[in-house]
């Protein structure tokens, strides 16, 4: 039976389904059988990757926003002032239609993350412009420091049986954690839900996982990609009446599906006869994995002005560093092994990862040896563009 929560993907093992790639990890010890990751595999199978859609970016994106405001009776767009949100945003904007509320999350604390310096230097002053001139639109800025402080007993509120790390997605990173439990914290949101009305977070997920390999390009949703933007708790406490997130790219919707291939046709034929020559020479080529292929930085200036042309129109600036971590994220470098509150358990935590009843996971870091490199991706179904 398909339950809400499977809408982000999930790992199944054998006959059995999981959020969580911990669990996974434990179950495949336990009992060694075929598993995979499933994103929608029958929704998007439906559709014909090899045909590029007609419909220009813009207009695909247009009638992505227009559907969202259509289905839903509140909209909040969370905003970080990169890429992917401002796209988003300006989906909206441009064409007169309007998110309701407009929300950034942030730490008083915070001084020294890329969510600091992004905040600072962009994203605060991009805000400050659209606040002024839709006024029609609420901005709220959240501080969540102190809900960090009780994250063990949040996350009990709502799992009390589980250890706590299996609450976790790709990262011990209590960042987003924080935000999918936000709808129980803020009143508002809290009341919304409780009067019946269809409420939707609107994340700018995700740019294309596309890859060359045998000179075939191919998409793959990645686990990571969904998992860095929502966490596993998320999707085991979603009974269908705590709101949804729609992930604005990479929703199992016709206009998602028709975003997704039109960029990764765009992004073929931009690097296609480059990558017939030398893969390696394109800007941003990442090294040749064996049996994967070859993939490209999407934080690269070509591939970016090529799926968000909008975001380049009016000189609009970005804050372009990436997170060097993988196992927690940089947005909680203010709070990861400090002297804040919980901050000692969270750090307990992360250090049982080393005890030897989690050896059984080594094989799935990145390194073969320790949780800091990160986890291997798992993939979706092919699709062949």
């Amino acid at each position: 039976m398909n339950r809400a929560g499977d809408r982000y993907g999930y790992y199944q093992v054998g006959d059995v389904r999981t959020y969580s790639r911990y669990e996974r990890m434990d179950m495949l010890h336990e009992h060694p059988r075929d598993w995979g990751w499933v994103y929608n595999d029958d929704f998007f199978s439906q559709y014909d990757w090899t045909q590029e859609p007609t419909e220009s970016l813009d207009e695909l994106y247009k009638q992505r926003a227009e559907q969202l405001r259509r289905d839903y009776d509140y909209l909040v767009l969370y905003y970080s002032g990169g890429y992917d949100s401002a796209n988003m945003l300006h989906a909206f904007l441009d064409n007169d239609i309007y998110p309701d509320e407009i929300a950034i999350f942030y730490s008083r604390y915070d001084t020294v993350s890329n969510q600091y310096l992004e905040l600072k230097d962009y994203t605060w002053k991009k805000v400050e412009d659209i606040k002024k001139r839709y006024p029609q639109i609420k901005i709220r800025k959240i501080d969540y420091s102190d809900y960090f402080f009780k994250w063990d007993s949040l996350l009990k509120e709502v799992n009390p049986s589980q250890d706590l790390i299996y609450n976790f997605g790709g990262a011990l990173s209590l960042n987003h954690i924080m935000i999918d439990l936000s709808y129980r914290y803020i009143d508002d949101w809290k009341q919304i839900l409780d009067s019946g009305k269809k409420l939707a977070w609107m994340h700018g997920v995700e740019k294309p996982q596309l890859r060359y390999l045998n000179n075939k390009w191919i998409f793959n949703f990645h686990d990571t990609a969904i998992q860095v933007n929502l966490t596993p708790i998320r999707q085991k406490i979603d009974n269908g009446s705590i709101g949804t997130y729609e992930l604005f790219y990479w929703t199992p919707t016709d206009v998602c599906a028709k975003i997704i291939i039109k960029q990764c046709h765009l992004l073929k034929q931009l690097y296609n006869s480059q990558a017939q020559e030398d893969f390696s020479k394109i800007e941003g080529a990442k090294k040749y994995v064996e049996g994967y292929g070859y993939t490209i930085d999407t934080m690269s200036l070509p591939f970016v002005e090529t799926i968000y042309p909008r975001n380049f129109l009016k000189n609009e600036e970005f804050f372009t560093i990436k997170n060097p971590f993988h196992i927690w994220g940089n947005r909680d470098q203010w709070y990861f092994n400090s002297d804040h509150p919980g901050s000692r358990k969270h750090w307990t935590m992360y250090r049982s990862t080393f005890d030897e009843k989690y050896a059984h996971w080594k094989k799935w870091y990145n390194d073969g040896n320790s949780i800091d490199s990160g986890f291997i991706n798992s993939m979706s179904r092919d699709y062949i563009i």
